[in-house]
């Protein structure tokens, strides 16, 4: 039996630079609706968030899941909202993956602190049969079984089914009834064949972990991105430098933070999903050259989970051959065996909302100069001079205005050259925004915006600011909610090989739920299985099996 889950739990304390201490607060319990799978299918997980620090005010909102090879290499990995202590949601497994173990893991950003050994491990057997080559897999050591972890609760619960066998598509009636003493946190049920669920379950010996620093905090408003700026001529750290941000294309958003005393730097992002192009810059200075680093926003430590040889039961070869198939005729009639509703992320506004004032260059006389559009034009900016240098100028009624600099956009990205900007020519500006009041952004104050749009959406040709990067970076993953309903058509094979998965699952005030759900067209032996963590903070598992037998009874 190779089938396992490594359960980490983390209380350690984390020492602060000036020898503060910040105890590790969190922990993840995590959930996979099966430890079987084909390459191409997808991994739905189901993760639950704790905490014993009663001083811990908030979590971290935002959980980290991944599909790891046994020696940390990442395969797959995105970003989950985590709501009322619970994040849920799939990861595709990639179809060119050897035949192997791996693990799906869940962490958060604050848990980063202690290490990889902090982390929820589910251990998965995945199978690609187009391939005839495996993982090498050799690793067994340092690890040791816990049956505390492996509490089987079938006194707390009782699933109840309203026949034992079912024919191929028959309707599963399946009732969930809590005793009196079941003391439970958080729930979650899938059906899948027997074969493909989870079998034995192991821990780490628990270790003491120490860090140095806090260097990654709580998620405690969304997800964000970090890193630190430093000087390329000496490697030295720059404090007290303004970092600019800027979300390029579909999102047209822009922050701006000061580093800290040690030189680092830290956003939160809007909730926005998919990958977007960010931009990030600072000013050059003849003091120093500017160097920004972003910190990976997924775990990228050296990690040596147990890799068995692997092997696989009659029986699990048995199903994983049903499986290769029904993954098969899924691909030829263009099947989604588990069609997710996707939400229309539509662009949002500028951060800014709408502006005072807006320049269209093609309605006026062509001039030969951004300056003279500015200076001719009765419009709220101007270009002044101090101390021969030209710069932008809005003009306002509020004090605040003669203070401040303005914030000057370039297709949304932030320019502090503003002698660039001047030398653009007008016939390749669509238009200009502009904010004739002040505008505080994060903890910066700007004496309004001057938000330039070129026509062809590339910063009018202009060479950006040499400190800066790009980065594509992922945000959340896209919003969906899986259904995992009933086949719509007798003559269109089912192909499912996960036939029911509630992440979630939420009992009435009688302390019951009830699920239904089709019977699937590969006949075999199939589990209910119920998972969850008790208040305690265990995790626990109860299963009932049931049989689908072949027929032609469609629809019965």
């Amino acid at each position: 039996m190779y089938l396992l889950v490594l359960l980490f739990a983390a209380s350690i304390a984390v020492k602060g630079q000036q020898g503060d201490v910040y105890p590790t607060a969190e922990k993840v319990s995590l959930f996979a609706d099966r430890t079987l799978y084909i390459v191409g299918e997808e991994v739905h997980f189901s993760s639950f968030i704790l905490s014993d620090d009663k001083k811990m005010n908030k979590l971290s909102l935002i959980l980290y899941a991944e599909i790891v090879s046994p020696d940390g290499i990442s395969v797959a990995g995105n970003k989950f909202p985590i709501v009322n202590y619970t994040a849920s949601g799939s990861l595709a497994i990639p179809k060119d993956i050897l035949t192997g173990i791996y693990y799906l893991r869940a962490y958060t950003k604050y848990m980063r602190n202690v290490g990889p050994d902090a982390y929820c491990y589910v251990a998965m057997k995945i199978i690609n049969p187009q391939r005839s080559d495996v993982m090498s897999n050799n690793n067994t050591k340092g690890f040791v079984k816990n049956d505390a972890n492996t509490e089987n609760t079938a006194d707390a619960f009782v699933i109840s089914t309203d026949k034992n066998e079912y024919a191929q598509r028959g309707v599963i009636n399946v009732s969930v009834k809590a005793t009196t003493s079941a003391e439970y946190e958080r729930l979650c049920i899938s059906v899948v064949p027997e074969a493909s669920s989870p079998q034995n379950i192991l821990q780490l010996p628990t270790a003491d972990h120490t860090v140095t620093s806090l260097h990654f905090y709580p998620e405690t408003r969304g997800i964000s991105i970090t890193g630190e700026l430093k000087d390329n001529a000496n490697g030295k750290v720059v404090p007290d430098v303004r970092v600019n941000l800027s979300i390029i294309g579909k999102g047209h958003d822009f922050m701006a933070m000061q580093t800290d005393s040690s030189g680092r730097y830290f956003f939160s992002l809007p909730t926005y999903t998919g990958l977007r192009d960010l931009f990030l810059s600072t000013v050059n200075s003849a003091d120093y050259h500017p160097k920004i680093l972003v910190d990976n926003d997924f775990c990228a430590l050296p990690l040596h989970l147990p890799s068995p040889i692997f092997q696989l039961s009659s029986d699990e070869r048995a199903v994983a051959l049903s499986m290769a198939m029904n993954v098969h005729i899924g691909k030829l009639f263009n099947i989604d065996t588990i069609p997710c509703a996707t939400v229309d992320e539509r662009d949002r506004k500028p951060f800014y909302g709408k502006p005072a004032e807006i320049l269209t260059i093609d309605n006026y006389v062509q001039l030969p100069s951004l300056e003279e559009y500015f200076n001719e034009l009765p419009t709220a900016v101007k270009v002044r001079k101090r101390q021969g240098v030209k710069y932008f100028k809005v003009l306002g009624t509020q004090s605040e205005m003669a203070i401040f600099d303005p914030l000057i956009l370039l297709d949304w990205m932030a320019v502090d050259d503003q002698a660039k900007i001047l030398a653009i020519s007008p016939q390749n500006i669509a238009r200009i925004e502009i904010v004739n009041q002040p505008y505080v952004k994060g903890d910066i104050t700007y004496g309004g915006i001057i938000s330039i749009i070129s026509k062809r959406g590339d910063f009018a040709g202009i060479d950006l600011p040499a400190s800066g990067i790009f980065i594509n970076y992922r945000f959340l993953a896209d919003s969906n909610m899986c259904n995992f309903s009933n086949p719509n058509s007798s003559n269109i094979p089912d192909s499912r090989n996960t036939l029911f998965w509630e992440p979630n699952l939420k009992l009435n005030a009688e302390n019951n739920a009830h699920i239904s759900f089709a019977s699937a067209d590969t006949p075999g032996r199939y589990a209910i299985v119920l998972k969850g963590i008790t208040r305690a903070g265990d995790n626990f598992t109860c299963k009932k099996v049931f049989g689908v037998n072949q027929g032609n009874n469609v629809g019965q």
